[in-house]
């Protein structure tokens, strides 16, 4: 009896062993979308949280605790299952997530789940921004995201583009947002960051989103992360790209030389007649001078303009200048990136090298970026991680197309050749070396001493830039759940600018040429230490931070130019006699931090998340340095209560989300905002001295943005998702020049004396149409709206420009003189007056309005009227992307509807000018026998250029436009092709951006992408392209 009993103790025992060893599980995942294998999926153990990834054949293989029952599965793009474990080896599939639920996206200071978010963000993943042609990251966001405003408001390459987060955030201050890359603020350049390194672009857009970065988030935050290796096995990745740039909304066309000289002799005749001289005089007199009002005559006759206002048949053209086909040209853009990248159980890795050659569409425009990055990331150990990212580039940019260029190609006569004609030979002069000899136009009317391809030939202005950036990293594991990480981060850069005029030609050869070189150097750095702790407990779920920052910025600008070199050739500036300028200065800038962060679920139905951070920077009084953000954020996930259960079928997320918070605005404009300055100089007797240049103000603090956000997820029949959402933001405190009396010295002192709001709805809807093996159809649309309103002001209105500001209205209000059309009769501008009468209880009421020529009669305050909002009512994205076995073809466009455009560069050519060149809208202008023109009669008499470009309605239109942003158009090869060659993809590729554009603007020539505040300022337009591409992937 007892052998028996002790052999059932030795078989319990044994039994017990048994259940206590490990046990190996393996399985493949295979996709229910196409039945193939699932590469990369990863496979977690939910007893220990310990887990692997499926290999290349979709198989995987682990060792998971004798306690767990089930594996949980999860693949981005796929939704997340759990299963039981039924057997050692198991085939898994995994359904495709059109609606993306449970999407993982980096948030401030981590990574959250949509699905658990409180806040506001979209997401715009690396798929999307391959789309676009984009030498700068930030051009690539235009409609890809709701609450967003992206304007490319210049088509130089490498330009940034201006990005507005719901709204105007500041009147004087920035209203940009706060760039964050891999976890840290990024004081780089943008256009140094290699758009292909980049994996995703997060816009935080509330203060439950953004006000763990405190006092710089008042803008929204940008956050860019990088890419790293995610395959097991490593890959090699090539994509190169080129085409060819060409302006995307054509300039007007430019008058000819017979055209010009004939509006030209019109304006000069109806001068002389509003000078009082007879019919016949006046148009003598028009025939005789039309050719001086340019200083040159490129006929070949004396009076090519007869006296009835037409060209004379015997008048013969013997020169004449296209300045816009010498300048604009249709110009080659390539780029190339090579990226090794890959990963095992200890390592990834994402090494990349690109060269970008852009020479944009202006004959000596150019952009040159050479870029490389090296990510890694390296698990030491079960309880320590490090991590280093290092970014190097290095750019140059040459021959700026600015505003007198752009001004330049509208107005430059085509009377005015481009390079000296010899009225003798009748033949262009030539060099000693048999080249054209370029006209810098002395004789001009205007334009005098200007040659833009002489400047390229023999001046120089290259930028060059170099850019280095660094994240590392190591994070601790003290036990599951409780995390150490500290980061460092260093963003350095160096701007040098050398410029040579030469001594010989143009308007330096008077003081034998001229050099500049300016270097600035910025230096900055980023240590925050962080504890995160992460614990479940049946239904609840709890995550804490706590963390402290500590940023230093150093900014240096050099700068010298000199003049009188002692012969050509020599362009150092050391060379040079006279010194012109000299300038330099230093800027330092701190920031101190504390911050924290708490999140609690509950039965993954009801999300609490509540934030805090306190700043102390050195722009600010050490009494009044230090301020206080916070949030607080709630949602409910009304999809997973127990009462929508009958409706699961169909509904597959309902959640309702608001937040509440504050977040702050220190980028002032100057890095000592309480410090009185003082400026350096000489009188008149050349004695050196020292003046205030500015007021100290101990009392000025942060501009403060409260922010309140409401808004509904959804997603239905797994192809149906979206949100709307309904925002508020007020700035208080905002920045303002308080006036001073003038007996003081001093124009005013800055105070925090202005409140300004902006409230609106956004909406996204994403839309799978059709997804099976073979076809795919997906629709995003999104769009926003909002207005803005000033709330407070230091004094009552403040005139700004073409802009009234004034309490309860928006900051970009066009106020001037209402246009009363054309005076059929006379040919005159015409302008409604406003006649006034005071009634019984003595107010001052409208009597009635009438129209007047007399333009002095309008200009008073009282006479100015509301001319419309720049904002527009709703703006946005549309966006498709279909694909079929191996072709793939997407297009987006970009909408904005409602606005107004003040359109100065129209105005500034829709009259007569010496010298220049006028709007082809003037050919139909007033004569009498056109007397119902649309536009004025030309003349050259009294002020009738002044009050033909003033703010009047008449150069005020309605902006709304839509843009082909993008279309794409691929192929990729079969597999059973490529493998023969070792290649596992290789796609082909042709895209075009920005080819077409629809709006009022573009038939007057002008680019309706203007900026925020909507006024033409001659800006670069914007470029379209054609570029064929090709991905390799082996």
């Amino acid at each position: 009896m007892k052998r028996f009993f002790w052999i059932l103790f030795v078989m319990s025992l044994w039994g017990h062993l048994l259940l206590a060893q490990e046990k190996t599980v393996s399985g493949i995942v295979i996709s229910t979308e196409d039945g193939l294998p699932m590469i990369g999926v990863a496979v977690v153990d939910k007893q220990t949280m310990n887990g692997v990834t499926t290999n290349e054949k979709g198989e995987f293989s682990m060792t998971v605790s004798p306690r767990t029952k089930t594996l949980h599965l999860s693949y981005l793009g796929y939704k997340t299952k759990e299963v039981s474990i039924t057997g050692r080896s198991m085939k898994i599939e995994m359904e495709p997530d059109m609606v993306a639920i449970d999407e993982v996206m980096v948030v401030a200071y981590g990574t959250g789940k949509k699905s658990t978010f409180t806040g506001s963000a979209s997401v715009v993943k690396k798929e999307s921004l391959e789309k676009i042609k984009a030498s700068n990251v930030t051009q690539a966001l235009q409609g890809q995201s709701s609450g967003v405003q992206v304007l490319n408001n210049s088509g130089e390459p490498g330009e940034d583009a201006t990005i507005m987060i719901r709204g105007i955030g500041s009147m004087n201050a920035s209203s940009s947002p706060l760039y964050v890359v891999d976890g840290t603020a990024y004081d780089g350049y943008l256009n140094a960051i290699n758009p292909n390194d980049i994996e995703s672009m997060t816009i935080l857009k509330d203060a439950s989103a953004t006000a763990l970065y405190g006092s710089r988030a008042a803008n929204g935050v940008v956050m860019i992360t990088t890419r790293k290796g995610s395959s097991e096995k490593g890959q090699i990745n090539f994509r190169s790209t080129w085409g060819f740039s060409s302006l995307a909304v054509g300039l007007p066309d430019q008058l000819s030389p017979d055209q010009l000289s004939q509006l030209t002799w019109r304006a000069l005749y109806n001068g002389y007649l509003d000078s009082g001289y007879q019919d016949e005089d006046s148009r003598s007199y028009a025939s005789y001078y039309v050719m001086g009002e340019f200083g040159n005559n490129p006929y070949s006759i004396d009076m090519p303009v007869g006296t009835d206002g037409k060209m004379d048949p015997n008048a013969k053209l013997n020169y004449w200048g296209d300045w816009r086909n010498a300048l604009l040209k249709s110009r080659l853009r390539q780029e190339y990136t090579i990226d090794f990248s890959g990963k095992n159980k200890k390592a990834d890795y994402f090494i990349s090298a690109g060269y970008l050659n852009d020479k944009g569409v202006f004959s000596i425009q150019r952009f040159e970026r050479y870029s490389t990055r090296a990510n890694l990331n390296y698990s030491v150990n079960k309880w320590l991680k490090v991590g280093t990212n290092i970014s190097l580039s290095h750019s140059v940019r040459e021959g700026s197309a600015g505003d007198q260029t752009v001004w330049l190609l509208r107005t430059m006569p085509t009377l005015y050749p481009i390079y000296e004609w010899d009225g003798a030979t009748n033949a262009y002069r030539l060099d000693k070396n048999g080249n054209r000899i370029f006209d810098y136009g002395n004789y001009r009317t205007s334009w005098s001493g200007t040659n833009p391809l002489a400047d390229d030939t023999y001046n120089k202005a290259p930028w060059t830039h170099d850019d280095v950036s660094n994240r590392t990293y190591f994070e601790i594991t003290f036990i599951p759940g409780l995390k150490w990480r500290t980061n460092f981060s260093v963003d350095f850069y160096q701007y040098n600018y050398d410029g040579y005029v030469n001594s010989e030609y143009g308007f330096a050869a008077g003081y034998k040429g001229s050099a500049t070189k300016e270097s600035d150097r910025n230096l900055s750095y980023t240590i925050n230490n962080l504890l995160t702790y992460e614990k479940s407990i049946g239904d609840h779920s709890l995550s804490v931070l706590l963390g402290q920052e500590a940023y230093s910025l150093e900014y240096k600008l050099l700068s010298a130019s000199k003049q009188g070199f002692p012969f050509p050739g020599v362009t150092e500036i050391g060379s040079a006699a006279v010194m012109s300028s000299m300038n330099s200065y230093t800027d330092k800038y701190r920031l101190l931090s504390w911050l924290s962060r708490v999140e609690y679920d509950y039965k993954d139905r009801y999300y609490i998340s509540g934030s805090f951070r306190t700043d102390g920077s050195s722009r600010f009084h050490p009494d009044n340095r230090w301020g206080q953000f916070w949030s607080l954020g709630g949602s409910w996930r009304i999809s997973n209560e127990e009462f929508m259960k009958p409706y699961s079928s169909w509904l597959d997320n309902l959640k309702l989300k608001a937040s509440y918070g504050a977040v702050g605005n220190d980028n002032l404009g100057t890095y000592y905002a309480y410090q009185g300055l003082y400026a350096t100089g000489m009188n008149n007797y050349r004695d050196p001295g020292v003046m205030v240049s500015r007021l100290s103000n101990k009392e000025l603090k942060w501009e403060t943005n409260l922010q309140f956000n409401v808004g509904l997820d959804f997603a239905v029949f797994n192809k149906l998702s979206g949100s709307v959402e309904w925002f508020s933001r007020k700035s208080k405190d905002l920045l303002f020049t308080l006036p001073m009396a003038p007996s003081t010295g001093m124009s005013g002192i800055d105070r925090n004396i202005g409140d300004v709001k902006n409230q609106g709805v956004e909406f996204s809807l994403n839309y799978a149409a059709i997804s099976n093996k073979n076809f795919k159809w997906t629709i995003d649309l999104n769009g926003t709206s909002y207005k803005n309103r000033i709330t407070k002001l230091p004094q009552a209105e403040i005139n700004s420009g073409v802009f009234k500001w004034r309490e309860g209205e928006s900051r970009y209000n066009f106020w001037g003189i209402e246009y009363a059309g054309v005076n059929p009769e006379t040919g005159n501008d015409q302008y409604w007056k406003t006649i006034y009468e005071t009634n019984d209880k003595g107010e001052k009421v409208v009597k009635e309005r009438v129209k007047t020529e007399n333009y002095n009669e309008v200009t008073s305050d009282s006479q100015q009227k509301y001319l419309g909002d720049a904002i527009p009512k709703l703006f946005g994205g549309f966006t498709n992307n279909f694909s079929y076995k191996g072709i793939d073809l997407s297009f987006m466009i970009y909408y904005s509807i409602g606005g107004k455009l003040y359109d100065s560069d129209y105005a500034q050519s829709m009259y007569y000018r010496r010298g220049y060149s006028m709007h082809p809208d003037m050919l139909d202008s007033w004569t009498p026998e056109n007397p119902n023109a649309e536009f004025p009669r030309l003349t050259n008499y009294y002020n009738y250029a002044n009050y033909m470009s003033s703010y009047t309605s008449k150069f005020i239109f309605n902006n709304s436009f839509a843009r082909l942003r993008n279309v794409t158009l691929g192929y990729t090869l079969p597999k059973n092709f490529t493998k023969k060659f070792q290649v596992n993809s290789l796609r082909l590729f042709v895209q075009g951006d920005n080819l077409v554009t629809i709006g009022s603007a573009a038939r007057r020539g002008t680019d309706p992408e203007q900026s925020i505040s909507g006024t033409t300022a001659n800006r670069f337009p914007v470029t379209k392209s054609v570029s064929f591409g090709l991905q390799l992937n082996l």
